[in-house]
C-alpha cells in the first residue's frame, strides 16, 4: 500500500489536495509523525506544528501504546 512513510503523507496529500494552497495547519505528534507531516504541509501549502502528547500504554506490556494523552 505505501513504500515509506513518505509515500504514505505524500499520498495523504493527494487525498487532501482540495485544501492545497488555504494554508492548512498540520498537527503531528513527535517520532515518526513529524516527518510525515512536513510532507503533507509542504505538499499542501500549509504549516506544520507539533503536538506533545504522552503514551497511554497497555498493562503489562510497556512497549504497546493504545493511545496517546493531551492536556
Amino acid at each position: 500500500m505505501f513504500r515509506d512513510r513518505d509515500d504514505a503523507a505524500r499520498q495523504l496529500a493527494q487525498a487532501l489536495a482540495a485544501y492545497r494552497g488555504s494554508n492548512p495547519l498540520v498537527l503531528a505528534i513527535p517520532r515518526g509523525a513529524v516527518p510525515m507531516g512536513k510532507v503533507l504541509a509542504d505538499d499542501l501549502g500549509g504549516e506544520l506544528d507539533v503536538v506533545l502528547v504522552r503514551k497511554l500504554g497497555a498493562p503489562y506490556q510497556p512497549e504497546l501504546a493504545l493511545g496517546a494523552i493531551d492536556e
